[in-house]
């Protein structure tokens, strides 16, 4: 199959084959196990898990690991859970019906209600002792945290929670990592804003607190860098143009780093010189390069993009304070050394 062929095949595929039955298929093979549905997605999860992580949207046909923090569509499920290339995970999706009548289609049931048994102020002494791992007391970040108690399946489970724009809660002790009743960003308004700052995580924006002491900002926590979309970053240019990124020290923290800089230069390049900031998302996805796709259906001349990558905004990359760490909690955590000794 060569390279068009092996792109038609994969925008195909993409589009016609069942996420929900791949995931399917995996369980039917010992892979992975099913815990039903939650809302409008479906959770599945490895057979080590207590609680399954993957959430599968039959809607948009994709997939999201919120422990591993990582997602996609079918294709790239299969590089992960099957440790395929890219073109072998479209021949393999190739040789297959797109309606795949191997794999049961029984009727999902329903996961199991995860209850919240009590949401009060962090004092058992596991999370006491596991905020001081990250540098911080309990009382430094007692407006944020709370310790979340849960039963799931019969079993009790406790953890430092940070609410989510979902209605959820983001969950973090020293033996787990997840989310429970919905996903997504977490938003905190501190004083009266002049600037948006966004972090990774909920331990980078208390570190940051900490360190500078800062009270007038509002604050974007992503919990996951799959969190950092286009349809994201567009409300937040819409709403302030001072913006401070708070990424990680890694190759992904530079990744999404640069897509929001550049992201930021070509929509305040576009409002300068009177183009439409009203960009159709929808035609982008399943598009790798979503910026050359905007700047074509822009009708942007070819000879004023290098312009467009020069240009200035006010959305600075703030990791060179934490250099050579890998976040800001890190950071902290070795300021809290240096300080004692």
């Amino acid at each position: 199959m060569n390279y068009s062929d092996l792109k038609n095949e994969a925008s195909r595929i993409k589009r016609d084959f069942s996420i929900i039955d791949y995931f399917q298929g995996l369980v039917s093979a010992g892979a992975l196990k099913y815990e039903g549905m939650q809302g409008k997605e479906h959770f599945f999860g490895f057979l080590s898990q207590r609680t399954g992580s993957i959430a599968v949207d039959h809607r948009t046909n994709v997939w999201y690991d919120h422990a591993a923090g990582r997602g996609g569509d079918v294709l790239e499920a299969v590089q992960v859970f099957e440790n395929k290339t890219f073109a072998q995970s479209v021949e393999q999706l190739s040789d297959l019906p797109t309606e795949r009548t191997e794999v049961p289609q029984n009727k999902p049931k329903t996961a199991p209600k995860i209850m919240i048994e009590s949401v009060k102020k962090v004092s058992h002494p596991a999370l006491v002792n596991y905020i001081r791992t990250r540098g911080l007391l309990p009382d430094e970040i007692s407006d944020f945290a709370k310790e979340v108690h849960w039963s799931n399946k019969g079993k009790n489970y406790f953890a430092v929670g940070f609410p989510n724009e979902s209605g959820g809660w983001v969950l973090r002790s020293s033996i787990f990592k997840g989310n429970i009743l919905g996903g997504g960003i977490s938003i905190q308004v501190l004083g009266t804003p002049d600037r948006t700052k966004i972090f990774e995580g909920w331990f980078d924006f208390l570190s940051y607190l900490k360190l500078s002491g800062a009270t007038d900002f509002k604050a974007i926590i992503l919990n996951s860098t799959a969190n950092l979309k286009l349809s994201l970053i567009l409300d937040v240019l819409i709403k302030c143009e001072v913006i401070d990124l708070y990424l990680d020290n890694d190759a992904t923290g530079e990744k999404y780093t640069s897509f929001f800089m550049k992201a930021a230069q070509l929509y305040h390049y576009c409002r300068s010189n009177a183009i439409s900031t009203d960009w159709d998302l929808k035609m982008l996805k399943g598009i790798r390069d979503k910026f050359g796709k905007l700047i074509s259906t822009l009708n942007i001349c070819s000879g004023d993009v290098e312009g467009i990558w020069r240009f200035q905004t006010e959305v600075t990359d703030q990791r060179y304070r934490y250099n050579g760490f890998e976040d800001l909690n890190e950071f902290l955590k070795e300021s809290n050394v240096r300080e004692n000794r």
